[in-house]
């Protein structure tokens, strides 16, 4: 049941176990957005897991990735609702600090999804190894580098951990070709901003034949861009995800590659270590569910296909 509470949206689900007692738990999302294939994702691996381990489960989260303030507000709600365990995708690596503390202060488990802040905390994490993945963008682009080589870079939130960790393994990965970055802007994960500024960029940059796209959004809006000024055979693009829409502009040829997480699975392994976490049972302190870079060339390779379809009949 999807029901708005206070300017936010909340998600309930309720179920009991076997025993008559319930584990609650709280999945704090960094949004929750129907347009978004990832998230919706996450929502559904968090939901399943629920039911596999009969959670009592909440899930919260504001429209947009940019409401820090939002999701921290969120964060105070839902240590006053007394969980068992939160589950938390930190929005800003400095400004969701405190209120992290907060949770672990009120001897509630926390486990982190898809983000990390810059103070360790949490009893586990469970996210892409997104330093691996951008490692993997330039490692692509690198293949194709030479001197003439002019690279831009749309990102989505500048103090999200997935940006700067992606925008460091791409460098890492484009090796001696790293100093071709001319350019980097944001579009506060919303993909209409993320065409706009990357049409700025282009205007400020119009030698840039190479673009990456940090996340879902930035990558859309880099890739609409580019067609919208009909010089997508001109730019090698390379996106992060695997949106519907990014899948059709791989095979377009609009995207050159993306690479492809696993949110399914990150939802569902979160909401799982937060259940063993209740019933103090050993979770490791970090879970990497996984990326894969994608071509057109390989995009219907049968494990691929797996990834890119989750919810396909086997």
């Amino acid at each position: 049941m999807l029901i708005a509470l206070g300017g936010f949206w909340f998600l309930q689900h309720q179920q009991s176990n076997q025993e008559g007692k319930r584990t609650s738990i709280v999945f704090i999302s960094k949004r929750l957005a129907r347009d978004n294939d990832f998230w919706t994702s996450i929502v559904a691996g968090v939901q399943m897991a629920a039911d596999d381990y009969s959670i009592d489960l909440t899930i919260m989260g504001p429209d947009s990735e940019a409401e820090i303030e939002r999701q921290n507000t969120m964060i105070e709600e839902a240590i006053a609702m007394k969980p068992d365990a939160i589950v938390l995708s930190p929005s800003d690596v400095k400004l969701t600090v405190p209120y992290a503390q907060k949770i672990e202060e009120m001897g509630i488990k926390l486990i982190l999804m898809d983000s990390v802040m810059e103070t360790k905390m949490g009893l586990s994490v469970v996210a892409t190894d997104n330093h691996d993945g951008g490692y993997k963008m330039g490692e692509y682009l690198k293949l194709y580098a030479n001197e003439q080589t002019v690279i831009g870079i749309v990102g989505h939130i500048p103090e999200a951990s997935t940006a700067i960790e992606r925008e460091q393994g791409v460098r890492e990965g484009l090796g001696e070709y790293a100093d071709r970055i001319v350019d980097v802007v944001y579009c506060d994960s919303d993909m209409a901003k993320g065409k706009a500024v990357t049409l700025a960029m282009l205007d400020r940059h119009p030698e840039i034949n190479m673009l990456v796209g940090l996340n879902e959004d930035s990558s859309r809006g880099a890739a609409n861009a580019l067609k919208e000024l009909g010089i997508a055979e001109e730019v090698r693009l390379i996106g992060f995800d695997s949106s519907t829409e990014q899948v059709r502009l791989l095979e377009a040829g609009v995207f050159d590659a993306i690479v492809v997480q696993k949110p399914f699975s990150m939802g569902y392994l979160g909401a799982e270590k937060a259940y063993k976490a209740t019933i103090n049972e050993k979770i490791p302190d970090s879970v990497d569910s996984g990326s894969s870079l994608i071509t057109k060339d390989n995009l219907y390779n049968k494990e691929n296909e797996k990834l890119i379809f989750p919810f396909r009949g086997k």
